[in-house]
């Protein structure tokens, strides 16, 4: 094999590392934006279970609230 051929191939092998390198790149870069989504999704997330613990606790006072008023007969 010529030192020719060598090179030729060297260069063949570069060329195909490059290309793979490329497509780990794309997938990287896809895989950065899908996190973002997820993050988005656990802020939603987050913030709808902090409404619904909020409603929950506001109706448990409520109804505390209205328990106690009906014990001491000032709803009757």
């Amino acid at each position: 094999m010529t030192d020719n051929e060598k090179l030729d191939l060297i260069l063949s092998r570069l060329d195909s590392i490059e290309t793979e390198m490329q497509g780990m790149k794309q997938k990287i870069d896809r895989m950065s934006s899908g996190q973002l989504e997820i993050k988005k999704e656990m802020l939603m997330l987050n913030r709808q279970i902090s409404d619904t613990y909020n409603v929950a606790l506001d109706a448990l006072g409520t109804n505390t609230q209205n328990r106690t008023w009906l014990e001491k007969g000032a709803l009757v």
